[in-house]
């Protein structure tokens, strides 16, 4: 018997502002940026990943959220792009929420040193994967993570919205 957790799709219902919030995050999730970020991690990790069951019932995100929240998958990629990276992380089936929600933070705080430097304006908090605040941030995140890595080492495959990148015009004083 396989054990599905749902530790997102187990809150209790919200009301009023808190439930208009979560239909307009679930109206503006793109699925679409989600498939080329499960496509773009399972390339990076060389396997097929358990994505999770998605049912009727479940947000949009739910199956993605299943397979990351304990940040394993993250720190897998990371030490991928930059061997080393993170140096030793948590991984297992029993592991405790402060072990998962460490993972994820080890991931974060990876994208923000150097090589990557990506902005923290650019990631997530924790809790936005860990308890499925905010799953499209974490897409965003895992976007932004993607094209600074592509920029490091330009054997890491690209996937959404390019950079921008400044236009460094000339100022010749006279107008």
């Amino acid at each position: 018997m396989s054990h599905i957790k749902r530790r997102g799709s187990n809150r209790h219902k919200s009301y009023g502002d808190m439930a208009e919030l979560e239909r307009k995050m679930e109206r503006n999730y793109d699925k679409q940026a989600e498939m080329q970020c499960r496509d773009w991690l399972e390339m990076m990790t060389g396997e097929t990943l358990n994505w999770g069951i998605e049912h009727e019932y479940s947000n949009p995100w739910d199956g993605f959220a299943d397979a990351l929240d304990d940040g394993v998958i993250l720190c897998r990629v990371m030490n991928e792009v930059e061997p080393g990276a993170i140096k030793k992380y948590h991984s297992g089936d029993k592991m405790k929420d402060a072990k998962r929600q460490e993972n994820i933070f080890l991931f974060i705080d990876a994208c923000q040193k150097s090589p990557f430097n990506c902005l923290p304006v650019d990631m997530f908090d924790p809790a936005d994967l860990y308890e499925r605040k905010n799953m499209g941030k974490v897409v965003n995140a895992i976007q932004a993570f993607v094209r600074k890595a592509h920029k490091y080492d330009k054997t890491v495959p690209l996937f959404g919205p390019r950079q921008h990148e400044p236009n460094e015009r000339e100022n010749h004083g006279t107008q």
